[in-house]
């Protein structure tokens, strides 16, 4: 970089976010060089959240994106640098949003009761289950990806207030609530940025269906309204996070496992499923109508060769043969090709 440029030595020419970064904050800069050796993992991430417990939700979200900054400065250095394999790129991008989503519910979840009580039903505390979908489900995000989600929570019911003035809700507006809250908390652009943007179209019936819906609710769509574009979406389905953690630790109910049951026989089925070829060719022929009709043949992810049709191929063959072969039902696009080397079947 020119020295007229007035930038710190060691910025990358070819980063603007860097560059700006560089200098609003010189100092953080400075010391995301020094670590430059180092790998930003999740357990440094950790810490810096623990470290800062929010007192507010404006607190909260500045928290979060001072985060998102050091990790994003050290992932740059590393990675223009040639020090960062792959791996370690989407591995730090997928572990910054989890922490970051597991940190915000954390702290949403204690001022939501305050004044609506604790969601309950049967006589068991509810919980929201945080699905990531795309390349979060996968751990595969990189450091433009948006963040795919859905949220479910288990069972119908209302929240049960113990103090004056509190006015109870039923658990599905507790729970839509307290989505849009952690939407906001993440994808709110502030005077540090944000986070992570969020895509909440791949829930059911998309845009015009409820933020959160119940398990029963779920199980019942992907019976009667289910398409097969959703199959292939729910492939790389994985609970990333649950507003109340402990409890699921503690062999209450394995929340997660029983979403996964609703999930499995709608994505995967016994037979061998060739029928999902003709669905798959259809969203394929879709997608490239699309790019011509954009001029996108360069795009390096919906272009012809691009991701999405690397993705295509891998999920093709898991919708096909998953029901059958449960070494198909993992989520990483390159663990999956490998797989299907190695069984023979690519």
């Amino acid at each position: 970089m020119p020295p007229d440029q007035g930038f710190p030595p060691g910025v990358p020419p070819g980063s603007r976010y860097a560059q700006r970064l560089a200098q609003a904050r010189p100092e953080l800069f400075q010391a995301a060089l020094a670590a430059i050796e180092r790998p930003f993992e999740a357990d440094a991430m950790r810490a810096y959240l623990e470290a800062r417990p929010a007192a507010n939700e404006a607190a909260l979200k500045r928290t979060l994106r001072q985060l998102r900054q050091e990790v994003m400065l050290r992932v740059l250095l590393r990675d223009s640098s040639g020090r960062a394999p792959l791996a370690e790129v989407v591995a730090s991008m997928s572990d910054l949003a989890e922490l970051g989503i597991d940190y915000a519910l954390e702290h949403l979840c204690v001022w939501l009761e305050a004044q609506h009580g604790a969601p309950m039903a049967n006589g068991a505390r509810q919980e929201l289950i945080v699905v990531g979908m795309g390349k979060l489900g996968g751990r595969e995000l990189n450091v433009s990806s948006d963040i795919d989600l859905i949220f479910a929570y288990p069972e119908e019911g209302e929240t049960v207030c113990s103090g004056p003035g509190l006015r109870p809700l039923s658990n599905h507006e507790y729970f839509t609530r307290l989505g849009r809250k952690l939407i906001n908390a993440l994808a709110d652009i502030t005077e540090d940025g944000q986070v992570f943007r969020v895509d909440m179209r791949l829930r059911p019936n998309g845009d015009s269906g409820p933020l959160a819906c119940s398990f029963d609710a779920l199980e019942n769509y992907f019976i009667a309204e289910g398409r097969e574009w959703e199959r292939y979406a729910w492939i790389k389905a994985r609970v990333v996070a649950t507003s109340s953690n402990a409890s699921v630790a503690a062999g209450r109910r394995d929340l997660p496992g029983e979403l996964a049951a609703i999930a499995r026989p709608f994505v995967f089925r016994k037979y061998l499923d060739f029928g999902a070829f003709a669905a798959m060719r259809s969203l394929h022929a879709q997608i490239r109508a699309e790019v011509a009709r954009r001029d996108l043949a360069g795009h390096v992810k919906l272009g012809p060769g691009g991701i999405r049709e690397i993705e295509f191929i891998a999920q093709a063959f898991q919708l096909i043969r998953g029901g059958r072969d449960a070494d198909l039902q993992i989520r990483p696009t390159l663990e999956v090709l490998a797989l299907l080397e190695r069984k023979g079947l690519l």
